[in-house]
């Protein structure tokens, strides 16, 4: 082979390289600005309690973000209880931090039995609902799969994304829990969140 084609083929392959790591970097940083405070504010969601999202105040504290719905026979009830549960243990100087957990089910997860559903977790909960187009709109800035299965005519389970966003007190995404996560990673995870 000659000299020059050897060349040629090696500053290919390096343009291809710079390339393939900017386009990288670039859906990284795109990525990585993931904020709650943006993602919200075209969308018309309800808390569990009735209030607007809008007149919520998001701001100043770490969240938990966690999608799902009330009807869920364990994922959603297990992760709830596992948050609360690491934040009261590491939670030592009772900073402020919240969970927000998000309906897939608004035909069921009304605002009233949201909020019967969550008097069963700590106040530091926030539950969002609304109508599902403004669901789906939200919940596709943040990546979240969900999809309905039927057992029969009228029931139903929902398959979703069982992760637990973590959201610093600028309203940026900084990282996950997934489901099924241990333990131990978890409590560092949160931990890290309220110390930061």
């Amino acid at each position: 082979m000659k000299k020059s084609l050897k060349i040629l083929i090696f500053l290919s392959s390096l343009f291809f390289l710079i390339i393939v790591f900017f386009s990288s970097f670039y859906l990284v940083e795109k990525n990585s600005k993931l904020n709650i405070n943006d993602s919200l504010k075209n969308v018309n969601l309800i808390s569990h309690q009735g209030l607007d999202i809008k007149n919520l105040k998001l701001n100043d504290f770490p969240i938990l973000m966690f999608f799902g719905f009330t009807h869920c026979p364990e994922v959603c009830p297990t992760t709830l209880n596992k948050l609360e549960n690491i934040i009261s243990d590491v939670n030592t100087n009772n900073k402020k931090i919240k969970i927000i957990f998000v309906t897939l089910d608004p035909e069921r997860d009304t605002v009233q039995n949201l909020n019967d559903y969550l008097q069963q977790f700590d106040e530091l909960v926030i539950g969002l609902t609304g109508k599902i187009d403004e669901i789906r709109k939200f919940a596709k800035k943040w990546n979240i799969y969900w999809e309905k299965i039927y057992y029969d005519n009228n029931d139903y389970n929902i398959n979703h994304t069982a992760s637990v966003f973590m959201i610093n007190e600028k309203g940026n995404f900084i990282g996950t829990i997934a489901w099924g996560e241990n333990m131990e990673s978890s409590r560092l995870k949160i931990k890290n969140l309220i110390k930061n």
